[in-house]
């Protein structure tokens, strides 16, 4: 069995100055030539920087799955070998915390990816509920209003089975994700600590949207979807 080497953990500093040059550089060439011969700067500007951050987010938020730089293409037409963004999350209770960094910039969003059929039920029963609409009427603009909306996430072209297209609350009952987000675009705070603070405030607000997820959605006997 091999031994598993722990990894000392360091402060973060900011991502690499040429970090998002990296994925610039990779969307032109994604081939494992371009990686092998660039992988060292990957480390240095990305990989490293994106471990010590949520090894700092941990405490606050739970344990952290960084994801793999390496794209699962078996299913896919696309066969570019190397994810171009770097990503991580916080993926216990009922919704998930993610965090993303690209060339586009950087993505906060939490909520459920892909719920449970019985945790969307849910969700379409509770546009019933006069005390559950009140509540989620009142946190959405909110949250809106900060910079967090709830995105649309592939809604379903048409009323679910059993509802109703005249229903009042329609473009909700038609959701099948329920995350909120945002994106700052690129910025000189990427590259120092003050990004540490941006995210843990973001993560605090998008907390308030699980918060309310867990009490009226609640979990699924069936596992939430990981991003």
């Amino acid at each position: 069995m091999p031994k598993v080497v722990e990894r000392e953990p360091v402060p973060f500093e900011g991502f690499g100055q040429h970090g998002l040059e990296f994925f610039e550089r990779l969307s032109v060439d994604n081939t494992k030539a371009f990686w092998l011969a660039n992988r060292t700067q990957f480390e240095a500007e990305v990989a490293e920087p994106l471990h010590a951050l949520a090894d700092e987010l941990s405490p606050q938020f739970g344990q952290a799955k960084v994801f793999r730089p390496y794209r699962d293409v078996r299913f896919s037409t696309d066969k570019t070998p190397y994810k171009e963004h770097a990503a991580f999350g916080f993926f216990e209770g009922t919704g998930g915390l993610y965090f993303q960094v690209s060339p586009a910039g950087l993505l906060l969003a939490g909520g459920m990816y892909e719920p449970a059929r019985d945790q969307l039920e849910r969700f379409r029963d509770l546009q019933d509920d006069p005390k559950a609409v009140r509540s989620l009427d009142a946190l959405l603009p909110q949250l809106a209003d900060v910079g967090y909306p709830l995105g649309e996430g592939a809604p379903l072209k048409t009323a679910p089975r059993g509802r109703s297209v005249d229903h009042p609350r329609i473009e909700l009952i038609r959701r099948t994700m329920l995350i909120v987000s945002h994106t700052f675009a690129p910025d000189p705070w990427f590259f120092d600590r003050e990004l540490l603070d941006r995210v843990a405030q973001g993560f605090v607000t998008i907390g308030r949207w699980n918060s309310w997820l867990a009490d009226h959605v609640g979990p699924s006997e069936k596992p939430l979807r990981v991003w």
